[in-house]
């Protein structure tokens, strides 16, 4: 499709120019001067890895105690698709599915996936108006980028409030009976569902429903930890709440700008601008730190299909 080509060679087109405005060569010898940094930044994911495994285990009651370390494995490996979906992350969700079966039904494998999708969006939503808070009562920002936050803030409330409204609304809109359910009405129905789903189990698991939400929150801002120990390898230290609220402004951009392949360019160039004009981040080391965040990606998208091709040479074996 012509819209795709043109995102891809948009977002290509802004990487190169922020790489080249920064200098590769200096880009090259950041990387090169890492030495041991090396290993924690390399590292720097895994508690991120560990909360979203911990929130999908909570919301999947039927699995003992005994299974977390297994959940931690898999969500490792959904996690390593997701990064390989190049405009939104969902190569990851079939593979959950998949994998699941092996320690539950198919049936409460889906329903497991579900609910933990709708937690993490859940989680995200707070997340983005806490990290709105957050810069506001902090940072100082000029009045445009304090009305952008608030409106930030507001769209993110409506999202949290429809999340909650979205099957009753499914109700009131109904088709004509007899009449062939359209692609529209299909899609409502089963977003209705899950939705349905969701607060069924809030109701009646409300310690792990909500403990996962509350743990989704957390990740967003645990995943500051790359870009904190990226900016220290640099000789260029930031704060830890400067580090996590620029994560959570990375989780923001990319799923503002998803049809952007894999967020090339307009990731950049968003956390540029976030560094610069909100957190007064020295521009210093911000492009070196992205590319570094880039890197630590990719090497966890490798694991995970490690452990991916793991999984699939251990299920051959004990059939």
């Amino acid at each position: 499709m012509i819209w795709k080509v043109l995102f891809s060679l948009l977002g290509a087109g802004s990487f190169y120019f922020i790489l080249s405005e920064y200098g590769f060569g200096k880009i090259a010898a950041d990387l090169s001067s890492l030495g041991w940094w090396s290993i924690p930044l390399a590292l720097s994911f895994a508690p991120v890895a560990f909360l979203y495994g911990l929130a999908w285990f909570l919301v999947t009651p039927s699995l003992p105690l005994g299974r977390l370390p297994g959940m931690l494995r898999l969500s490792t490996i959904s996690l390593g698709w997701n990064n390989l979906s190049p405009f939104m992350k969902v190569l990851g969700e079939p593979v959950r599915v998949l994998l699941m079966e092996a320690y539950i039904p198919r049936k409460a494998a889906l329903e497991s996936a579900i609910l933990y999708n709708l937690v993490h969006i859940l989680g995200t939503l707070i997340a983005f108006i806490v990290g709105a808070l957050l810069i506001l009562a902090v940072y100082p920002v000029s009045d445009t980028i304090r009305y952008g936050f608030l409106g930030i803030m507001v769209v993110a409330s409506l999202l949290l409030v429809g999340t909650y409204n979205l099957p009753r609304l499914g109700r009131r809109m109904g088709r004509r009976r007899g009449a062939k359910p359209t692609f529209f009405q299909k899609a409502r129905f089963w977003l209705r569902w899950s939705f349905s789903r969701m607060r069924l189990f809030s109701e009646r698991y409300p310690a792990r429903f909500w403990s996962a939400v509350f743990v989704e929150v957390l990740v967003r801002f645990v995943e500051g930890i790359t870009f904190y120990v990226a900016f220290r390898a640099l000789g260029e230290p930031v704060s830890v709440l400067a580090a996590s609220l620029l994560d959570v402004g990375r989780a923001l951009l990319d799923n503002t700008f998803f049809f952007i392949p894999y967020q090339v360019g307009s990731r950049e160039g968003g956390i540029l601008v976030l560094s610069r004009h909100v957190l007064n981040i020295g521009e210093a080391s911000v492009v070196s730190a992205l590319v570094f965040y880039r890197l630590v990606e990719i090497l966890w998208t490798g694991i995970g299909y490690a452990l991916w091709i793991q999984s699939g040479s251990s299920r051959k074996l004990s059939k």
